[in-house]
């Protein structure tokens, strides 16, 4: 699988490139009051009004740093279950040192053996190049509320990928 690699802090994760529309460069957001911290705000891409998280301040309650290698990964929220019959949703997730794309064999993650309650996006584990690589679960990165706060028309009717 094609892995698209980034760091919060100093650890490596990685997105399956198949859930990636694309990676912008990061953009003025519209904050949200009252949100979540790690709710960076909303942004016009490519006209659709779209919510970004801060990936780093998700799992480190730091902000992401503005560096060259800051960007936003786009994805297509409806994309995530496989059906093409829904409308474009999209989340971008703003992270650090988005620089490249690795070849992962699938078999070559593991479960890492835990499950962290209050981070359920974290995924498997691989050892690539010498360090660890922990793969995001994109579906498991918004909670039920903040799903139905940042797209709320379809509350009723999300990608499956989004229900739980």
């Amino acid at each position: 699988m094609l892995v698209l690699t980034f760091r919060i802090g100093e650890y490596v994760y990685g997105l399956e490139a198949r859930s990636v529309a694309e990676v912008v460069p990061p953009a003025v957001c519209k904050e949200l009051p009252r949100s979540p911290d790690y709710v960076t705000g909303l942004f016009n891409y490519r006209g659709k009004v779209t919510p970004v998280v801060d990936l780093s301040m998700l799992a480190m309650d730091i902000p992401c740093a503005s560096r060259m290698s800051t960007r936003i990964v786009i994805l297509d929220i409806a994309d995530l279950d496989g059906r093409e019959d829904r409308e474009e949703h999209f989340l971008g997730l703003l992270a650090e040192n988005i620089t490249a794309t690795l070849k992962v064999a699938d078999s070559d993650f593991e479960d890492p053996g835990l499950e962290i309650p209050d981070a359920p996006w974290l995924g498997r584990v691989a050892r690539v190049n010498g360090c660890m690589l922990q793969l995001l679960k994109p579906q498991k990165l918004l909670t039920d509320e903040l799903r139905r706060v940042l797209f709320p028309k379809e509350g009723k009717g999300l990608p499956d990928a989004f229900q739980e």
